[in-house]
């Protein structure tokens, strides 16, 4: 079993860097796939997110993966990384099903699928696409047919999955991996001796999801 941690990033970011160094400070890895597209997407280009899915569906597909390795995706610019591969191994072993999104408070980007989420009396009742980790051979099922157009929503695509899938996806409710912080009090979140406290949680990884990156301030 080996963790790929992956990300896209077509641009230089101080938030990457940040990433970059815990990384290498723990001797982990990570592939930043995207490089030589040399063009903005996400929230900066008004889209474009298509290229999220695109990417991780040709480096699973074109890579020597074992089936059993772990596929570790977090965003890029707006994620804070605080822990190590073998916390979150434990930690992923502790859930029920091969891959597992950070969740969120709203349902975007489509509120009318709200109808079929389940579990919404949680906090974070609804996927995010930020910060997923799963196993190989069952990624490669979600994304198999998957063919790629710029215009499209990553996050969108894989709330489907979710939903056509749900033997094989399911969400981190209690943030034992991740945190996604928009709708809730920042100051709720705090950072002390590199472990990141939530009311009485102790996630991974901070996203500081949708357009509105200020709070990224009070972490850097």
């Amino acid at each position: 079993m080996r963790i790929h941690y992956i990300t896209v990033a077509t641009k230089p970011h101080s938030v990457l860097d940040n990433i970059k160094n815990k990384v290498d400070n723990n001797n982990e890895s990570i592939h930043i796939l995207g490089e030589n597209e040399k063009r903005y997407i996400g929230w900066n280009a008004n889209g474009n997110f298509g290229l999220k899915i695109k990417l991780v569906q040709d480096y699973l597909f074109n890579n020597n993966l074992q089936d059993e390795d772990i596929i570790l995706f977090t965003d890029a610019y707006d994620v804070i990384y605080h822990g190590d591969f073998s916390l979150i191994y434990s930690r992923f072993c502790n859930f029920n099903k091969p891959i597992v999104f950070g969740a969120e408070t709203c349902c975007n980007p489509d509120p009318s699928l709200q109808k079929y989420y389940n579990n919404i009396n949680y906090t974070f009742p609804y996927l995010n696409s930020g910060l997923y980790i799963g196993k190989v051979w069952a990624l490669k099922e979600c994304l198999r047919n998957y063919k790629y157009d710029d215009n499209h929503d990553d996050q969108l695509f894989w709330t489907h999955c979710l939903l056509r899938y749900p033997d094989k996806i399911e969400l981190d409710y209690n943030n034992e991996l991740f945190l996604n912080t928009h709708n809730i009090d920042i100051e709720d979140i705090c950072i002390n001796k590199s472990i990141i406290h939530f009311k009485n949680k102790t996630p991974i990884f901070i996203h500081v999801n949708g357009p509105n990156k200020s709070d990224l301030d009070k972490f850097l």
